[in-house]
């Protein structure tokens, strides 16, 4: 009895699954569903929008289809498959993006909150060999004390030996000259850099040859 029970229940549900599509009559083909294949995309082999392929073979629901399942398709009446399932995009906005600082290979800080604001850099204007070189800077932030570090090349001053500090005062532009450490006396360049306690840096590097 249970057996019984259970193939009547097996073909009623392929009854339901592989109903059979509207009259052949009234149907332009009849497609058999294949893997990854939903009706959107049948729609588009035969140019008929999918939802009259769903009403057509009386579909509850358009998503559920089966591998297998045979469609009928309907005549095109005319009417363009549909070219897109999602809604429309949003427009791309048009006001003005905030300004934002491009990060250089001299220098970097914390962006503050009010704009505008530009990278701190530094330039180096002469040098003593072994003895003494001086950077002019540009766009420092004011008030603010920096320590002066110098190391090998290549380690853009960090963990280099201390140089001195510069007082960077009104801020913006100016120059200073720091001596150069003892340790790296006849280097043949060297990498330096300055740097605040609030995070401010800049650095670059030179030959420690005599210039101007």
């Amino acid at each position: 009895m249970k057996r019984l029970l259970s193939l009547l229940l097996v073909v009623c549900l392929m009854a339901v699954v592989f109903a059979a599509p509207a009259a052949a009559e009234s149907c332009a083909a009849m497609h058999t569903v294949k893997a990854g294949e939903n009706l959107y995309r049948i729609g588009l082999q035969y140019g008929v929008p999918w939802p009259s392929i769903a009403a057509a073979n009386n579909l509850a629901n358009p998503n559920l289809i089966y591998v297998g399942q045979v469609l009928c398709i309907p005549a095109a009446a005319g009417t363009p498959a549909p070219t897109a399932t999602g809604p429309t995009p949003a427009p791309s906005p048009t006001a003005t993006p905030t300004r934002t600082p491009t990060p250089t290979a001299t220098g970097g800080a914390p962006v503050p909150t009010t704009p505008p604001f530009a990278i701190p850099t530094i330039t180096i204007v002469a040098i003593v060999r072994n003895t003494s070189v001086t950077v002019q800077t540009a766009n420092f932030p004011p008030n603010q004390s920096f320590n002066v570090t110098m190391g090998p090349i290549g380690s853009a001053g960090v963990g280099g030996y201390l140089a001195g500090t510069v007082d960077s005062g009104a801020g913006g532009v100016f120059t200073a000259t720091v001596s150069i450490p003892t340790e790296m006396t006849n280097a043949t360049a060297i990498a330096i850099r300055l740097q605040s306690s609030a995070g401010y840096y800049s650095y670059g590097w030179f030959y420690n040859t005599t210039f101007p």
